[in-house]
């Protein structure tokens, strides 16, 4: 990889603020700021749930015609099991399914070929999900527009659900994203991250006005809004939050339907997974900036002054948080087990060692106040989704609660080394 003079530079400058601010502010300050400020921005998507209302839903009185756009590169594992699912879905009016192959270069075209009640549009050059998108939108013919990734398998109902939320006023509704595979490790802690992110947060996201993203797997549009706005950014590589921050900032709003169960293939492995969060990461630096007059902005509400500001705040938080709980509690997990060792040395009594915890930084409370809280998010979120929990299921979420956070740490800082080297981007 070829580094730049300028990322070295932007690097210097951030560790010299960094080191500056931690000369003149203790560890334990700078601890206590990060950690309240956490506790706050949990405690108000806490209470912030527990407030919703369930709504009365509300009769359609008159089903609009649908297109559903699957747009495809590479897919031929997965794309007949996504186009069955689609024709599927039981709707009462016209529903147009139109598939945009992006010129892939495995079996796909000669499986979309055999396909029936489909519309294809085969590319000879790979351009893209977003060309991809707006090539379908262009000659659809329904009034709404439904995206639908190729790896991506609805439940029957999703779409009578989500068309029921498109309420007057609203641009755009998203569904509830859960992972399919879920077999190995690696998928099952997606599994416990998807049902937060895209249960609990996406529900109080929906109920506050403030989405920041309408997912890729599967998310429904007014078409008129799409062409008004000019569709999807064609450069963006994180094109399903460019398009939402767009929607945002023309004014439109963003709602979820947390009854449409949509389940989408996750990466099986570390270095997808590890891939596929840099690209999302390097795409929120990409749109912070780019939609960055909409920050502490009260013309967009709740959407300007909170979830944006604090997602972006958060981030950066984590961050700082973790190496800051790293720094301060090094040393005295060292001397503990240390001590451990010793006192084992010389006597049985257990109990004596409880007291030395409390040795630790007070960083390590804080750590477990925030693993209550997404316990508490993980409930609610296994709640909306209507499954249980289990014991069997203590592995992933652990995992998830505690060590997730330093993988994300990496993939972050990946993410912001790569957006500011202007490396090529990899999907």
């Amino acid at each position: 990889m070829n580094i730049k003079p300028r990322t070295v530079l932007i690097f210097l400058v951030m560790l010299a603020f960094v080191y500056f601010v931690v000369k003149i502010v203790s560890f334990n300050w700078i601890i206590i700021f990060f950690n309240i400020l956490l506790i706050f921005i949990n405690s108000v998507f806490l209470f912030a749930y527990l407030e919703i209302k369930d709504k009365k839903k509300k009769t359609v009185q008159k089903w609009p015609s649908v297109t559903i756009v699957i747009p495809n590169y590479n897919g031929a594992l997965n794309l007949a099991k996504c186009i069955e699912h689609v024709k599927n879905l039981s709707y009462p009016s016209k529903k147009e399914i139109i598939v945009v192959d992006d010129g892939s270069s495995d079996n796909s075209q000669n499986i979309l070929k055999k396909i029936k009640g489909i519309k294809l549009i085969l590319k000879k050059k790979n351009e893209g999900k977003a060309v991809c998108l707006n090539n379908g939108i262009a000659v659809a013919k329904g009034e709404y527009v439904v995206t639908i990734d190729s790896d991506t398998y609805p439940e029957p109902d999703c779409l009578e659900k989500m068309v029921s939320h498109m309420e007057e006023g609203v641009s755009a509704v998203t569904g509830f994203v859960r992972a399919y595979n879920t077999k190995g490790l690696v998928e099952k802690i997606q599994e416990v991250e998807y049902l937060i992110a895209f249960g609990f947060f996406q529900k109080v996201l929906s109920d506050i006005n403030a989405i920041l993203v309408t997912p890729g797997p599967m998310s429904l549009y007014r078409k008129s809004v799409l062409k008004e706005i000019g569709g999807f950014d064609e450069k963006n590589i994180t094109e399903d939050m460019e398009i939402a921050f767009r929607i945002r900032k023309n004014g439109g709003r963003i709602v979820t339907c947390i009854e449409a169960h949509i389940y989408t293939e996750v990466p099986t492995t570390l270095k997808h997974l590890f891939r596929q969060r840099v690209r999302w990461y390097r795409g929120k630096f990409f749109n912070t900036v780019k939609y960055s007059e909409m920050l502490f902005n009260p013309k967009f509400g709740e959407f300007g002054m909170f979830t944006f500001p604090f997602s972006v705040i958060l981030e950066w938080v984590i961050v700082l948080f973790v190496f800051i709980f790293i720094a301060g509690n090094l040393e005295n997990i060292g001397m503990y087990f240390g001590f451990i060792y010793s006192f084992l040395s010389a006597s049985n009594d257990l109990s004596a060692l409880v007291p030395r915890l409390f040795a630790l930084n007070s960083s390590f409370f804080f750590y477990l106040i925030g693993a209550a809280f997404y316990s508490f998010f993980l409930y609610y979120s296994h709640k909306l989704a209507g499954a249980k929990l289990s014991i069997t299921k203590v592995p992933e979420i652990t995992l998830f609660i505690l060590i997730y956070s330093f993988f994300i740490l990496v993939v972050f800082f990946v993410g912001f080394f790569k957006e500011i080297n202007s490396s090529d981007y990899a999907w």
